[in-house]
């Protein structure tokens, strides 16, 4: 199965050589859960704060994905003025 993915801010220089951030890229899986893409493009879940799958917000790394969905990953965010 094939499923496109978009990463937003750190997590774009997991994307493949030449993806902009927020642009989408498949990534080929045989059955698989997010975590499974997670770990197959190459970053821990540790590192994800917002997932979406068709639009729709999810925190369950075990939801099994289909053919063609849309993935889109944001980090955590951090940095700004604290006063």
């Amino acid at each position: 199965m094939e499923v496109r993915v978009k990463l937003y801010a750190t997590l774009s220089q997991y994307a493949p050589e030449g993806t902009k951030i927020g642009e989408a890229f498949s990534v080929e899986l045989e059955n698989g859960t997010i975590r499974k893409l997670i770990h197959t493009i190459g970053f821990s879940e540790e590192k994800t704060r917002i997932i979406m799958v068709n639009g729709d917000q999810t925190k369950d790394l075990d939801r099994q994905l289909k053919d063609d969905d849309l993935v889109v990953i944001f980090p955590p965010v951090g940095g700004g003025n604290s006063s």
